[in-house]
């Protein structure tokens, strides 16, 4: 594999007109010549068609009627000619060099099927304009990896979902030996597949931080949902493969135990914020059978057991 190799850009969008050009510019951007820019329409009904016309035959555009984030993604891969794939969400932003950066590190690496790279979390106060600060341009010069989120990463990410999608390239002949994208996640798909990942190959991160990740109320990331897809994506892994990574080490049951009682009483604390008080102690109670001698974790779920009781919803 060559620095030049043909890299397929992934970019998955439903209703997010108002994020979906600056994505895709940023894509073409990119100072990196053999790249190709498949965009999925997932059945948008807003402006989206109109925003992608405008773009010509820079672009390939796929549309399809709405199946979620994992088909769409799905059928972008099918489409992929480059033996290089890389991931972009709709409303998040890619910095110069990302694919070049990435690209001539998998082809120095023969040994590393997939690698990602540092990023800021970003707030822009215009939808079509982006002023980069010069700190985040000197960020994105960084040379070299960051070791400790870099290697056989499964035992890491059954801790934390420490890649974000935006950030990921991997060689597309590992892609087919990892499997498509789990259509039956509504969320967490990303995880899901970053865990997979990782029990076939190594996965660097570079210290260059090259993507944007877009923070705004509209994201599926900020809406609340009934599954607890965190917990269902480390507790899915747990079954198939166990605490042990492929090169042997162990994550602790402990450590297994507090993270999931984390991610409970997270999700708890979002449904009592949102106002469902019974969905949000159930949560809780949950989170403290993990960690019994959590507080906080008991006054919220008797804060949510008085809350449901005057609603006139039992727990």
């Amino acid at each position: 594999m060559t620095p030049d190799t043909l890299v397929s850009v992934i970019i998955p969008t439903y209703n997010c007109a108002p994020f979906l050009r600056l994505a895709v510019q940023s894509a073409l951007d990119q100072d990196y010549a053999n790249k190709e820019i498949i965009v999925i329409d997932d059945g948008s009904t807003d402006d989206t068609a109109e925003v992608l016309s405008g773009f010509g035959s820079r672009i390939s555009v796929m549309s399809q009627q709405n199946a979620g984030i994992a088909s769409a993604r799905n059928a972008g891969i099918k489409a992929a000619r480059g033996s290089l794939i890389a991931f972009l969400d709709s409303d998040d932003y890619w910095l110069p060099g990302k694919l070049r950066k990435q690209a001539e590190y998998l082809a120095a690496h023969p040994d590393v099927d997939a690698v990602y790279c540092a990023w800021h979390e970003w707030r822009p106060e215009s939808l079509n304009e982006l002023q980069i600060p010069a700190h985040w341009i000197e960020g994105s010069q960084r040379p070299g990896i960051e070791e400790s989120k870099s290697g056989m990463l499964y035992n890491k990410l059954l801790q934390d979902c420490i890649i974000l999608t935006s950030t990921l390239m991997l060689r597309r002949s590992t892609a087919e030996m990892v499997g498509p994208f789990d259509p039956g996640l509504r969320r967490g798909q990303d995880y899901d597949y970053w865990i997979r990942l990782s029990r076939v190959t190594p996965i660097h991160k570079l210290k260059a931080a090259l993507a944007l990740y877009r923070i705004h109320s509209e994201s599926i990331t900020h809406q609340p949902h009934r599954d607890n897809y965190p917990c269902l994506v480390i507790e899915k892994a747990l079954a198939e493969w166990g605490p042990v990574g492929p090169d042997g080490a162990t994550t602790p049951e402990g450590t297994i135990r507090r993270v999931l009682a984390k991610h409970w009483f997270d999700f708890g604390y979002l449904h009592l914020k949102r106002g469902d008080a019974r969905l949000a102690c159930r949560a809780f109670l949950r989170s403290g059978r993990l960690r019994p001698t959590s507080l906080k974790t008991w006054l919220n779920a008797g804060r949510s057991l008085v809350k449901s009781a005057f609603s006139g919803k039992g727990a």
